[in-house]
């Protein structure tokens, strides 16, 4: 972690990179025994909007349509959610928490309120409500701006196996 002056320094989308990282450590530290890795932010959204369709989920958490696909039955497979298409429209799929989701969903949500609690628990309401605000302001603007869609894959690395001096022959 860079020291404060140099902090200070980084551009804000550094800084926003370097707490969604550390912030999702935390939080999949928090969620080991799940049996999910990844996708924490997307069966968030579902605990409140379960049954959305899949385009209500790409545009509020900004993933490319393709890369949800390949999310959602990643989720399928591992029997989170389901799939259920529109039968007014057969191109819309709703996503539907199973009932294994919403179980390990619920762990999910105590989890991220528990870190935003702890992180935010030296922070003013009005800072943490002007912090909020900002951020809005800056997504909204950065939605403005020329862009190209970027996928962020939040996956536990695997931790690297030691190797004996006696190992190497």
């Amino acid at each position: 972690m860079p020291t404060n002056a140099n902090y200070a320094k980084l551009s804000v989308g550094t800084k926003a990179l370097i707490l969604s990282k550390l912030y999702y450590s935390v939080l999949s530290k928090s969620l080991e025994n799940l049996d999910v890795e990844r996708y924490y932010s997307i069966l968030f959204f579902l605990n409140e909007h379960n049954g959305c369709n899949q385009q209500n989920i790409c545009n509020n958490l900004a993933i490319d349509k393709t890369a949800m696909v390949k999310v959602i039955d990643h989720l399928i497979k591992v029997g989170f959610v389901d799939r259920n298409v529109n039968p007014d429209d057969r191109r819309e799929h709703f996503i539907v928490l199973t009932k294994k989701g919403l179980k390990q969903t619920a762990e999910i949500v105590k989890s991220f309120n528990a870190i935003d609690s702890e992180i935010f628990s030296e922070v003013s309401k009005e800072d943490q409500d002007t912090f909020n605000k900002v951020l809005c302001q800056l997504s909204s603007k950065l939605k403005e701006l020329p862009a190209t869609d970027l996928f962020f894959n939040y996956k536990k690395t695997g931790r690297k196996k030691k190797t004996v001096a006696s190992d190497k022959v």
